[in-house]
């Protein structure tokens, strides 16, 4: 066998090390962070892009059809380029006979502000999908929705340990509200029996809840297939773009995917903030808790979009959840 050119193993060696910076930084931004902190971080270098889509948003948002935005990576070939880019989501994406008629609002190629230029592109949403079906791991006494625990945390309220899933499960939009009784759940252990009261949740501008338990136990979440939860940290970009993420879903067990779009708002949804996946998922595993290659926690499933991004789910920030929720999950 032939040796290594000194260039392929300085190559090979700058890969190892730049590997061993990204774990570092990860973990320096997990110890860092705290639940209130804002939903996703922008490198510096392209905080422009992320102030240009916020001075077009309303302007944006405004065209029918449209339901989100959010910052991507341009594509050529079906390859990035690492050209910053906006994506905007709409419900249905038009065919070059519709929008040739006139008939149906533009949305421009481009977006100005200065001597600053984005590139647009337009991605078909269709229909949000909650992924939720009878007969999963956990969901009220009486019935209906089901879902995934995703992770235990501490209520910083109250100071106990809470379980975390989506809203959506519940069969409620908000909690506490008015005079609705707190529902009961049963156990994520097939026939088990009750082990926790719905204490908050909305589904407003996410899609999240917190459960307290019958019994206390550590905030320490085991899952399956993956390990022990370390912490959690707010999801950043272009940093997370393309980042190789893990799940446990009730149904789906153990899955591997990759982060298509690490910051999407999503109003036409009601979700402040989101972060597409391609990874694959089932009714059943909405709230089920996501985690990048060192343990940390990125957010929860919601669901998935319509046929034209079958393969994409769309889950909400951990960063959102805990601030929402009043929770944290201890580093490790």
């Amino acid at each position: 066998m032939k040796p290594l050119p000194a260039a392929a193993r300085k190559a090979v060696a700058d890969l190892s090390a730049a590997r061993k910076l990204m774990a570092e930084a990860r973990q320096t931004l997990a110890r860092l962070s705290e639940p209130g902190h804002a939903a996703h971080l922008v490198d510096p270098g392209w905080e422009w892009a992320q102030q240009l889509m916020e001075e077009r948003r309303a302007k944006l948002l405004a065209i029918p059809g449209v339901v989100g935005l959010g910052l991507g990576v341009r594509l050529r070939g079906g390859a990035p380029t690492g050209e910053p880019c906006l994506t905007v989501y709409v419900r249905r994406k038009y065919s070059p006979e519709e929008l040739a008629a006139g008939d149906v609002p533009r949305i421009p190629k481009t977006v100005r502000s200065g001597k600053h230029r984005l590139p647009v592109d337009v991605i078909e949403l269709g229909e949000l999908r909650r992924q939720v079906g009878a007969g999963d791991s956990l969901g009220p006494l009486n019935g209906g929705e089901r879902g995934t625990l995703g992770a235990l945390a501490t209520d910083l309220d109250a100071g106990d340990t809470v379980a975390l899933t989506a809203m959506h499960v519940t069969t409620l939009q908000q909690f506490p509200v008015g005079n609705t009784a707190a529902p009961r759940f049963v156990s994520p252990i097939p026939g088990g029996s009750q082990f926790a009261t719905l204490r908050q949740g909305t589904m407003s501008g996410t899609d999240a809840a917190k459960l307290a338990l019958d019994v206390q136990q550590p905030a320490v979440s085991d899952l399956p297939s993956i390990g022990k939860v370390k912490g959690w940290r707010p999801i950043t970009f272009p940093g997370d773009q393309g980042t190789t993420v893990r799940m446990f879903g009730a149904v789906s067990g153990f899955q591997s995917g990759f982060i298509v779009n690490p910051v999407v708002s999503l109003p036409g949804e009601s979700l402040d903030a989101a972060i597409l996946v391609n990874i694959s998922t089932q009714g059943g595993d909405s709230g089920a808790a996501m985690v990048d290659g060192e343990s940390l926690l990125l957010g929860f499933l919601v669901g998935e979009g319509g046929p034209a991004l079958s393969n994409l789910r769309v889950f909400t920030p951990a960063s959102l959840v805990l601030a929402t929720l009043r929770c944290d999950i201890p580093n490790s």
